[in-house]
Parts: structure tokens; C-alpha cells; sequence
């Protein structure tokens, strides 16, 4: 009898037919992906059910063992039924024990197709550390809350950050010791290859390590165009001149070649005293209250580390909020705020005249002068909410993307439609923007009933794919009650004709904005339907 599968259960079809595929439409096969990717996830979570079986029975309920101890005994059975390498195979034990032991309920989201293994994992890492029983039951309650009530995509460093900020809030004491004893250990270490050539490691603190990442490419990208190395290339032999003190030059081998290399020093003192790194916290945090920070290109950061960061000599810290620009209005909003002892509650400013918790403040979100640009503080306070890039999955940094019009700006009548408002606005990588402005996919970004900002993706077929389910509003409630609103008196746009190919081209954009308003409208319309009228 063959073990091979032959079939899979309706479950993964999805409607479509396994003997001709091809009959099915794309929109159906990217149901089916889906399909697919949640089975994966439950044979992962079948994997481990029986690793745990067969580890009570070897190991739980056997005494002794001879010459080699029974879990070596259990283990081997899985790496070699798998034919993989005893470390991989001890991984999925140990992994398996954790899910049963440490994280009961967040190993149903794998039965259920919530979580990938690989996101597993991410959660098994980022809470190892956690020895207190009574904390990683709670923590085990609270990720399976959000990962079962948020609506949205996961991908692995919104989880990865969703689970720290999770962590440093239920045993910010550990994480202070943690983070002392990993400084303790930083360190340069190399390894050496058999083909020539090595790697070196240098272990430091978060902002240094982002220091010397830009110090790393600045001097890299001072070659000229015809330069034959790779990036990465580029950045290895910017490091060496780096570290050495050695002279880093162009090797297009032109001898025009107009490439401005600097020296290496002169490059050190340049980065450090104009390198940014974004860390966003609160000011309770900052005045020496609990709470974290987020640093830009590396997560959740202690609320010691914040204040660290904050009392640099070159550090500057800035509100959110415009200093010398007043808000138009205060507006009252449905309160989202939840019980005091859940860890996702707003916290209340610190100011004594702040504004009641169900109010929003308004700030203008656009330029006086052309209101297709945003204010320079309401685009950082785009990027500050997003963390990341909003395609799903994308781990680009806010701060290196685009900002976009989720419902495009109508340059001929700004009024008509896509306001340029932080409500209206996201971050996007330079694909991901290109590819909107040019494709035939649709975005729609709204509010659901809990508050939270969700983003959605229609593909040209009409298949609806969620963005990530999570902003950096989740780690600091607050900035869901600051907007920034185009302003109702805003000037309009100007409209010069150049000539006869203009109003052809100029339709042909109309069409499509005013083909998209209509299909963010039929959806809008459905999407209430549905919350109105939940499914049986």
C-alpha cells in the first residue's frame, strides 16, 4: 500500500476541482491558498500532538534507560522518520513541550489555521524567558485573545513586536535583568570559512548597532553607477575600510569616473551626528513611569532603555503633536477605551488639561499652499502610527516608505475625493506604492468597532487579502485620539493643459479613480451589510 497522498480533504480545495485546476478562476485559487496555509498549520499542530505522545510514552511513563537516556531514545525517532538532523529534531520536541506545557491556548491558533509554525515559533522565542508560571499563563490567555479577536494579517515582526510589548509589560523587572545581562555579553567574535574568506560579528546596543549600519552604506553609496559590485559587496569592503582606516574607492575602472568617495573618518563623524533613529514612547514612559518604547528597525525596547536613549547628548525628542501649530477642533468619538487592568487600555497623558479620552484632537493634515502634500508633522505621525510598511507582510520601516492616498487624491477637484488626512494616509515600500499607483488593486483603510485602524486589499478578481493587524496605536493608545484633516477651504489644484494628448490622458485617470470610488463604495456597503447581518 502506497503512502502517497493521492487526495487532500475538501478542506484544502476550496471549491476547486484537483483533477482540473485549471477550470477554476484565480479568485477561487486564492481562496484555495488560503485553504492551503491554514492545513499546513493544523499537520503542524498534528506533528505535535503525536510528538507529545510519544514522548509520554517513552519518556514519561519509562524508567531508565541503559546506555542512552529515553528522550535522546524519543528524539531520535523523529529526526530520523523525518530524515533531519538531530538539533531539528530536538527543536520540534522541545517546541512541542513548550505548546503543551508553557502556551496551551496559543497553540490552538495553529490548530485553527490563525498561526503559521514559523509565527509559532516567534511566540515560543520572544516568551522562553518568562519562568514565572502565573506570567506566562497570563501572557498565554492574552496572545491567544488578540490573535483570535484581531482582524488582520500577522506577519513576523508585528507579531514578534505584539508578543514584546505583551512581555514588557507583564515582567518588566525580567526584561530590566535581561537586557543588562545581554549587554554584559556584547562582544566581536570571527569565524573562519574553509573557502577564504570569514565573518565577523559584533554584538551591541540597538541604536549602536543602527549607528554603524548607516555609517556601513553611507560610505558604500558614495561609489558611482558603474561600480560592478553587489550591495552587499559594497558593504563588506565599507566595512573593512571602516574598521581599518583604509581608503575605500570606486572600482568602475573609468578613468571619468565623477565618484566623490570621502574618507572613512570623515564619513564615522558624519553619521553620527546626523544618523536618526526613530524611538517612539509616551511621556508617562518617558518621566520615569512603566511602559516601553519602540525603536525603528529593531521593536519593543524597556521603558529604561527608552529613557537611556533620551539622555544621550545627541538625543532630540519631540512631541507627536505640531508645538506651534493649534488643533481646529476637538471632536468627541465613540470611547474605546477598555478595563484598567487589561494592557491594552489607553493610557491617560500626562497633561493636566488634556482633553477627556472619548475626544479626538485635530490638527491640519495638509499644506496651506498645495493640498495634495501633507504637513510635515502629519506625515511623522503617519509613520509613527504605522511602524512598518502596510502590505501585508512587508518588514520595510515606515520611516523608508512612501506615503500614500489610500483613496486617491482627485487633483482636478480636490474636494470630490482622497482627502490628504492621517485617516486617509498610510505607509507604503516603494514596490508597494508603485504597484497600487499602477495596478488595478484597491485599498480601503477604516475604522472597525473596537477603534482599531484596518486595512484591506482587493485584488483585481476581488478577492479581499487583510493587512497586518496591528499599528504602533496598539502599543501607545493614545495616538488614536490625534487626526489630521484636510482642511475644508483648502485652494484648489491648478490645471494647466499643455496640449492635445493632455485631456485624453487626464479621462483616462478620472475613469480610474472614479472606477475605484465606486468599488470601495459597493464594498463599503457590503462590509456593513455583514456586520449587520452576521452569517448564521
Amino acid at each position: 500500500m502506497s503512502d502517497t497522498w493521492t487526495d487532500l480533504p475538501g478542506e484544502f480545495l476550496a471549491g476547486v476541482d484537483p483533477a482540473h485546476p485549471e477550470r477554476s478562476d484565480t479568485a477561487t485559487h486564492m481562496k484555495r491558498f488560503g485553504s492551503i496555509r491554514h492545513g499546513e498549520a493544523y499537520l503542524a499542530w498534528c506533528r505535535y500532538e503525536s510528538i507529545i505522545a510519544v514522548y509520554d510514552q517513552l519518556v514519561v511513563n519509562t524508567h531508565g534507560g541503559f546506555f542512552i537516556d529515553r528522550y535522546t531514545e524519543m528524539a531520535t525517532r523523529v529526526c530520523r522518520e523525518a530524515a533531519i538532523t538531530r538539533y531539528q529534531g530536538e527543536q520540534w520536541v522541545g517546541e512541542a513541550l513548550c505548546l503543551r506545557d508553557r502556551l496551551p491556548k496559543v497553540a490552538t491558533t495553529l490548530r485553527d489555521g490563525i498561526l503559521s509554525r514559523e509565527l509559532i515559533q516567534t511566540v515560543i522565542s520572544r516568551t522562553d524567558l518568562i519562568s514565572d508560571d502565573a506570567v506566562i499563563a497570563e501572557l498565554d490567555t492574552e496572545i491567544e485573545r488578540i490573535l483570535r479577536n484581531r482582524k488582520g494579517a500577522w506577519s513576523k515582526p508585528r507579531l514578534r513586536d505584539m508578543v514584546d510589548r505583551l512581555v514588557f509589560r507583564h515582567d518588566p523587572d525580567a526584561v530590566r535583568e535581561r537586557r543588562k545581562e545581554a549587554l554584559d555579553k556584547r562582544g566581536v567574535w570571527i569565524d573562519n570559512f574553509v573557502d577564504g574568506t570569514g565573518e565577523i560579528t559584533g554584538v551591541m546596543a540597538a541604536e549602536n548597532i543602527r549607528i554603524a549600519e548607516k555609517a556601513v552604506k553611507a560610505l558604500a553609496d558614495t561609489v558611482c553607477a558603474h561600480d560592478g559590485r553587489k550591495r552587499n559587496q559594497r558593504n563588506s569592503d565599507a566595512m573593512f575600510a571602516l574598521l581599518t582606516g583604509t581608503a575605500y574607492e570606486c572600482q568602475c575602472g573609468r578613468e571619468e569616473c565623477d565618484a566623490e568617495v570621502p574618507d572613512p573618518a570623515e564619513v564615522v563623524c558624519a553619521v553620527t551626528t546626523e544618523v536618526i533613529i526613530h524611538a517612539v514612547t509616551d511621556p508617562d514612559t518617558l518621566n520615569g513611569g512603566p511602559g516601553i518604547g519602540w525603536v525603528d528597525g529593531h521593536g519593543v525596547i524597556s521603558g529604561e532603555h527608552v529613557r537611556d536613549l533620551a539622555q544621550r547628548p545627541d538625543a532630540t525628542v519631540r512631541p507627536v503633536t505640531p508645538v506651534r501649530t493649534a488643533p481646529t477642533r476637538v471632536v468627541a468619538e465613540r470611547p474605546t477605551t477598555k478595563t484598567s487592568d487589561d494592557p491594552d487600555s489607553p493610557v491617560e497623558p500626562s497633561s493636566a488639561d488634556a482633553p477627556p479620552a472619548d475626544m479626538v484632537i485635530v490638527y491640519p493634515g495638509a499644506q496651506s499652499a498645495d493640498p495634495y502634500r501633507p504637513t510635515a508633522a502629519c506625515a511623522d505621525f503617519v509613520r509613527v502610527r504605522d511602524g512598518y510598511c502596510t502590505e501585508p507582510g512587508c518588514a520595510c520601516s515606515s520611516f523608508a516608505s512612501d506615503l500614500d492616498h489610500v483613496a486617491e487624491y482627485d487633483r482636478t477637484n480636490p474636494a470630490h475625493s482622497g482627502a490628504t488626512s492621517s485617516e486617509n494616509l498610510n505607509a507604503k515600500c516603494r514596490f508597494g506604492h508603485l504597484h497600487k499607483t499602477f495596478g488595478d488593486w484597491i485599498d480601503t483603510q477604516y475604522r472597525d468597532d473596537e477603534g482599531h485602524l484596518v486595512t484591506e486589499y482587493r485584488t483585481p478578481e476581488g478577492f479581499v487579502i487583510l493587512g497586518d493587524a496591528e499599528t504602533l496605536e496598539d502599543f501607545f493608545p493614545n495616538l488614536r485620539r490625534i487626526r489630521y484633516e484636510q482642511p475644508p477651504q483648502a485652494p484648489p489644484t491648478p490645471r494647466v493643459i499643455t496640449g492635445d494628448d493632455t485631456p485624453s490622458t487626464s479621462n483616462r485617470l478620472a475613469q480610474k479613480h472614479a472606477r475605484r470610488r465606486a468599488e470601495r463604495a459597493r464594498n463599503r456597503k457590503q462590509r456593513l451589510a455583514d456586520e449587520t447581518e452576521p452569517p448564521f
